[in-house]
């Protein structure tokens, strides 16, 4: 059981408007695996039955690629009184009206909070003039709103951004990374839920077979196989469990995540419920 977690954030789509060097999770136009109306329903009320998860939000991909299915996300968690919240790189607010009208609609359904994703990757895809449109709108409108900007600092160096930012940036020694320094893996208090129903620790790290609530009411950190080796001995201990099978661990990594990242793409053969889906590792579209 994990009665710490207070938060789930819907993973509506690996699809997205925009292909971003630093993405984690691989999105890209290409990719269409989504949550339907139905999904949601099903989710949310397995969400809801855990009895201690009070924060719902839409991410993906990008969940406004997916219009119909983030406004039935939204109404069905505010009615259950989940205080749903969204992510947005801000793609489609190709006007002010566009993105008024989109704000006022989500609003209405009962959004509470609204992330725009704008920095230097994605620029590079989307204007930068449409996520500040849709922050002026959302202050004039009264929608609670951030912008949320990421450095080359902040990067995580798993999924496309371990392939395409980490060649040439210095290293650490393997032997120094042990430790996760993003996620508590014995206690969350947020997970991600995907359109497979998949149940996310860590994007790609899932939290065990079955249903989000079964997943949720059986884990136990000390017999997951995956997080046991993290929680003793971080990403080097798991770099080193994966070499025993074959891996080829490296001198140096960028950070942890790109180490654990690694190792845990190696293992996925071995691991197939815990660690995927194709999306998280590049499957289909590099």
């Amino acid at each position: 059981m994990i009665p710490s977690l207070t938060g789930i954030h819907f993973l509506v789509t690996y699809g997205c408007s925009a292909e971003c060097d630093h993405c984690f999770i691989w999105g890209s136009p290409l990719r269409t695996a989504s949550m339907t109306p139905s999904q949601v329903d099903e989710f949310l009320a397995e969400v809801s039955s855990l009895g201690t998860v009070t924060s719902v939000c839409a991410e993906g991909g990008e969940p406004f690629t997916r219009w119909e299915v983030l406004l039935h996300f939204v109404r069905s968690a505010q009615a259950q009184g989940l205080g749903p919240s969204a992510l947005t790189n801000a793609s489609w607010a190709i006007s002010r009206p566009a993105a008024e009208a989109g704000v006022r609609e989500l609003m209405a359904a009962g959004l509470t909070r609204l992330g725009v994703s704008t920095d230097q990757w994605h620029r590079r895809r989307v204007p930068g003039e449409r996520a500040d449109l849709l922050l002026e709108v959302c202050a004039a409108l009264g929608l609670p709103a951030s912008r949320m900007e990421t450095t080359l600092g902040g990067v995580m160096f798993r999924g496309r951004a371990a392939e395409r930012l980490a060649p040439g940036i210095t290293t650490r020694p393997a032997e120094e990374l042990t430790a996760c320094p993003h996620e508590h893996l014995d206690a969350p208090s947020r997970v991600h839920l995907d359109c497979y129903g998949q149940l996310h620790l860590c994007q790609g790290l899932n939290v065990g077979p079955g249903g989000p609530a079964q997943a949720v009411r059986e884990y136990d950190p000390a017999a997951h196989p995956i997080v046991r080796v993290l929680l003793e001995e971080g990403p080097y201990g798991l770099g080193r469990y994966a070499a025993g099978r074959g891996f080829a661990l490296a001198s140096g990594y960028v950070d942890a995540c790109q180490l654990c990242y690694r190792a845990r793409e190696f293992l996925r053969p071995a691991f197939p419920e815990l660690l995927g889906p194709d999306e998280m590792y590049g499957g289909g579209f590099r």
